[in-house]
């Protein structure tokens, strides 16, 4: 599919229409692998026509290659691809961060290092497709079933953080639990301002900066 095709079945022409309170349900959920394909054919392309601005469902089912029928069986509404949408994203950088976390030994790991890397990753996570996650970011997230559902999620990173502050020597925060939902939602914040305007600095400047404010955070200092 070209470039020229993506912006064919984008549809930046109309106004933004604003976003439900509540996510609409899926109609279906797929069991069958088939089924599963489609549904993973549906979501990439909303993905990558969302990256470059809004999109209609005929233009979304086009690149996936389905028919609208089909793509109707499993999403009532583009509003419904976006849940999954965001769902996905939630669910991968949850996944990454815990594995990180996993293969950082905090007692053999310098504190900066292990910041770094996990800094890195969220920036990683966010800046991929930084259109798409502009347009979750300001149409799901004004939903309360999917504020909700994040806000547990984030729950349990900052529980898994502080389990890994807790032991790493250089530590030296009188509140670990409340220090690690400061790094947790600082960096969410601070990356998602990033990622919609730079303003001229590069991710690497970015992160070194970030690092170095909760390193010094962290110890103390």
């Amino acid at each position: 599919m070209t470039a020229r095709a993506l912006a064919d079945d984008s549809d930046s022409r109309g106004p933004a229409v604003p976003p439900p309170k509540q996510p609409p349900a899926r109609r279906r959920r797929p069991v069958q692998a088939r089924s599963q394909q489609t549904v993973a054919a549906i979501v990439e392309a909303a993905a990558r026509i969302f990256d470059r601005g809004t999109a209609t469902t005929a233009g979304i089912a086009r690149l996936a290659g389905v028919s609208i029928g089909s793509l109707y069986e499993y999403f009532p509404n583009k509003d419904a691809i976006l849940e999954s949408l965001v769902d996905h994203h939630v669910h991968e950088a949850t996944l990454r961060l815990r594995d990180a976390l996993a293969t950082l030994d905090p007692g053999a790991t310098p504190l900066a290092v292990g910041v770094r890397q996990l800094v890195d990753l969220v920036l990683a996570v966010h800046a991929d497709r930084p259109g798409l996650h502009r347009l979750l970011v300001g149409r799901m997230l004004a939903m309360p079933a999917v504020r909700h559902r994040l806000a547990q999620i984030e729950r349990d990173i900052r529980g898994d953080l502080v389990g890994w502050l807790q032991v790493h020597p250089e530590v030296a925060v009188p509140d670990v639990s409340l220090a690690a939902r400061m790094v947790v939602e600082g960096t969410d914040a601070l990356v998602h301002r990033f990622v919609a305007d730079p303003e001229g600095s590069t991710p690497e400047a970015f992160a070194a900066e970030l690092t170095r404010l909760w390193v010094a955070y962290l110890r103390g200092a």
